[in-house]
């Protein structure tokens, strides 16, 4: 085992490689870190409403977790005594039982809030308002679940689903207001947590969650049977024919005769009418069969539980097992006609059916014809050829740019200067904010009704005093940012207000202040490197 020998291997190792200090992406600003796939559909069924918990589980799930060997201890003894490692800080306080009657039961959202409680012990509690990845629909529109709300460390309403380890999340509220060691340590006990639920619980999928009711598989099949007849009726549009007022033989040679006269652009505007009016018929067709029309209704459906909270998959892979795969595009078009104005030998020259086009009505569960699996087999050849291809163009594209820009870097005076002291900006990024903590800076909401934690965490008073000792080169809050707070916290209503605990526009704008000022840039920070990196990485 090589351990690091000098001070800067030290250095790296307890920064670079320590993973809780890699938690924002210095691209954009969001979180990298969080918990896929069996962990957030044991978190959803966890923290949904109907989730009860007998006092057995609910402490073996505490225990399981492992909440209480993750948390931070202090090791204080006295002269002459023996320093244990267990100690009544470690003890988790369990929270009082939901229901008493007939015997004592307790939410899984509470299970959350005994976490909650024991890893921010000893600091002030936290409030986080952020709304799901689960559609509205689903859960029923006057369902409380849609919004996940979190007041003073209770999780009142909502799941926990993909978007609270995303931007604004739980998790990102957590980082931002405690560290990322705490955020580190959350997301731990999240996990072993929702291993143990999930194996309590179980989780599968079979072939009822694919299937539709009767009924709604009926509407489905009558309303694809129309996709001919747009097809005919668009093709009668493009070529100025009043629909249904021409055969179809004239109208394959009409087609014929404007497509080759007009060539691409024609070519073009056919494609966008006929992409236009299917994928309106696609929609119409999938909005009628989900969530209403499954044989299984979500939650119960494992399927649509798994697209709909974000663990794995999305609505388009459920449609194209359930209902049809519609409308296949290679490079942006419809399928492109041979020069006998075939797209297969086996459709007429200049068909004017949707079909023909690319459009598959059918679906993975009934099966496809060759047709259409030959046409859904190019679309998924053009995905390979295209990374294929990209990965040699975006790799030169990325060491052009890191080799131009590698010398740029925060200066003291917060310009951006290169190699030989030439300013390149006057204040990075306009506003001189480091990226990695820029998340938060104008979610206001969130600010007010932390500020106990955000001042705590950033060791500040609200005192001007203590502004006045800042930065000589940046004393004042950016004037978008200023305006933006003042909007804010004219817009509260006074009850608002005295719930946050905002009083005076002047403690809340110096709270602003102190936010901007303690998210500035450090000098030295390797900013073209980071811009490079940034435009070159997601190509």
């Amino acid at each position: 085992v090589h351990f690091p020998q000098d001070e800067i291997s030290r250095a790296e190792a307890m920064n670079i490689a320590n993973a809780n200090k890699q938690y924002i992406v210095p691209t954009s600003g969001d979180p990298i870190r969080g918990l896929i796939q069996d962990h957030i559909i044991s978190a959803v069924l966890l923290t949904k409403k109907d989730t009860f918990l007998t006092r057995d589980e609910y402490h073996q799930l505490l225990y399981s977790s492992g909440v209480t060997a993750a948390a931070p201890r202090s090791f204080i003894g006295k002269f002459g005594k023996t320093v244990s490692t267990i100690s009544s800080e470690d003890d988790i306080k369990p929270v009082l039982p939901a229901i008493w009657k007939p015997r004592p039961l307790w939410t899984g959202k509470q299970v959350i809030t005994t976490i909650l409680n024991h890893i921010t012990r000893g600091r002030p509690p936290f409030t986080v308002k952020k709304t799901g990845r689960i559609p509205r629909e689903y859960f029923g529109i006057n369902n409380g679940e849609i919004k996940l709300l979190i007041q003073k460390n209770e999780l009142v309403h909502g799941v926990i689903d993909k978007a609270q380890f995303g931007k604004y999340g739980l998790v990102h509220t957590v980082q931002e207001l405690y560290g990322s060691d705490t955020a580190g340590i959350l997301l731990s006990v999240f996990s072993r947590l929702f291993t143990v639920f999930l194996q309590m619980h179980g989780f599968t999928c079979g072939v009822d969650d694919l299937l539709i009711f009767q009924q709604s598989d009926r509407e489905r099949t009558m309303k694809l049977g129309n996709a001919e007849k747009i097809g005919e009726h668009v093709h009668s549009q493009f070529v100025g024919a009043k629909d249904g007022g021409i055969d179809p033989k004239t109208l394959q040679m009409e087609i014929e005769r404007v497509l080759r006269s007009n060539g691409d652009s024609a070519i073009a505007s056919l494609d966008r009418l006929m992409s236009s009016a299917l994928n309106r018929l696609t929609s119409e067709v999938n909005n009628r069969l989900f969530p209403r029309g499954l044989f299984k209704p979500f939650p119960r459906n494992c399927l649509s539980l798994m697209t709909t909270t974000g663990a794995k998959g999305g609505l388009v892979n459920f449609t194209q097992i359930s209902s049809l795969l519609g409308q296949q595009e290679l490079e942006g078009k419809r399928v492109p006609r041979m020069v006998s104005g075939k797209t297969l030998p086996c459709f007429p020259p200049w068909d004017c059916a949707s079909r023909a086009g690319g459009f598959i009505s059918d679906r993975f569960l009934s099966g496809l014809r060759p047709q259409e699996y030959y046409f859904h087999c190019m679309a998924g050849r053009e995905g390979l050829v295209d990374t294929a291809i990209k990965t040699s163009r975006s790799g030169y594209l990325q060491r052009c740019l890191i080799k131009n820009l590698e010398s740029l870097k925060v200066c003291y005076d917060h310009t951006v200067r290169d190699a030989d002291g030439s300013i390149i900006q006057f204040c990075y990024g306009e506003d001189g904010v480091d990226v990695h903590k820029t998340s938060f800076i104008a979610e206001f909401k969130m600010l007010a009704a932390n500020q106990n934690i955000v001042l705590e965490k950033l060791s500040g008073q609200l005192e001007d005093a203590h502004l006045s000792k800042s930065d000589a080169y940046i004393k004042e809050l950016p004037n978008a940012l200023e305006r933006k707070a003042k909007d804010f916290f004219c817009s509260l209503t006074k009850k608002k207000r005295h719930s946050l605990h905002l009083r005076k526009q002047k403690n809340f704008m110096n709270l602003m202040k102190l936010k901007y000022l303690s998210s500035l840039a450090q000098p030295g920070e390797a900013v073209g490197v980071i811009a490079a990196q940034s435009v070159g990485e997601p190509s």
